[in-house]
């Protein structure tokens, strides 16, 4: 195996590439490293042998450069979390970004180009259990081009003789996780806000089993041109989350319980005037999904097709977590 992980300096990516030069296997990661998290990773990784190509899937070139020799393909480079950006900002990361990737492939000998999808093209609000056949309701740019580039991979693929996969990844958390990494620090000082009742449904997935199952996704001939959701044992509510990690980090309380309303209503001015002013808004309306999530999923699928299962409880995941922040001295 010779594998290539885009947006491999990322949280999830860099547990790709770790695991697979456990595995042994050749490894080439293409990402970004404006961030101070992303460098890191790029750091870790090149001590444990990895390829680091800087840059975006946006550059032909550097697609070109990166896919040589390459047979395995996992796809997570994405613009995500910018608020602010214009639609063609999303538009040209992921959706033309997706294009010149596939395109690159069909010049190799790839034996399986994995796509990182996202549970959220099913909308943040769904009543009952999420399954792979349910109603799509993106609801924001980001989700809209996730579906358009899930269509793009499996019409261009087969055209260009890439066996693909599609997998559907619900709120992974882990090791190196930033998004999370601000509701560890507050519940640890007793000052996290929890905006509204809580009571809306998470499907945590620890970031090992989303890993088990890209590899699953390589391994199992049944795993060509399927999607798949991958999400962890059970679901929680956000305050079972929130409850779970202070208990873990032995604070006395979380915080204060606040309005959902009224931040909810700034959050959209924010984002409105800082998009028109060309600024990155502080908070912003995805921002607030966090707080507004109610969604559970079945996995029945994924195990099957891949003989995968999630291993990691929420209370074992979240002390992982926890004790890799401790480590990294992230949560002081």
């Amino acid at each position: 195996m010779r594998l290539l992980v885009t947006g491999g300096t990322g949280f999830i990516g860099s547990h790709l590439a770790e695991e697979a030069r456990r595995r042994g296997a050749e490894t080439v990661v293409l990402g970004l490293t404006d961030r101070p998290e992303e460098r890191a990773n790029a750091d870790l990784l090149a001590r444990q042998g990895v390829e680091i190509v800087p840059g975006s899937i946006t550059d032909p070139e550097l697609c070109t450069r990166a896919m040589r020799g390459v047979t395995h393909v996992f796809h997570l480079a994405v613009a995500m979390r910018e608020g602010g950006k214009s639609d063609e900002f999303f538009e040209t990361v992921n959706l033309d970004g997706t294009r010149r990737l596939l395109e690159a492939a069909s010049a190799g000998r790839v034996e399986r180009f994995v796509y990182c999808g996202t549970i959220g093209i099913y909308g943040h609000r769904a009543p009952g259990i999420t399954t792979e056949e349910s109603p799509l309701h993106p609801g924001n740019i980001y989700e809209r081009t996730k579906v358009a580039a899930e269509r793009m991979v499996r019409e261009l693929a087969p055209v260009s003789g890439v066996p693909f996969t599609i997998l559907r990844p619900a709120d992974v958390y882990g090791p190196r996780d930033q998004r999370l990494l601000k509701l560890f620090r507050g519940v640890s000082r007793g000052r996290f806000p929890l905006f509204g009742d809580g009571a809306g449904r998470r499907h945590m997935v620890y970031v090992a089993d989303v890993v088990s199952a890209f590899f699953a996704a390589c391994d199992r001939a049944e795993a060509a041109s399927a999607e798949m959701i991958v999400a962890g044992p059970a679901p929680c509510t956000l305050r079972e989350l929130i409850e779970e990690v202070r208990r873990t980090t032995g604070s006395a309380r979380f915080g204060r319980k606040l309005p959902l309303a009224p931040m909810l209503a700034a959050a959209a001015v924010v984002e409105d005037v800082c998009q028109a002013l060309h600024l990155d808004p502080p908070i912003y309306r995805r921002r607030m999904d966090f707080f507004t999530s109610d969604s559970a999923f079945d996995t029945s699928r994924a195990q099957r097709v891949l003989g995968w299962a999630p291993r990691v409880g929420l209370a074992e995941g979240v002390r992982l977590t926890y004790e890799d922040y401790r480590q990294s001295s992230l949560t002081s």
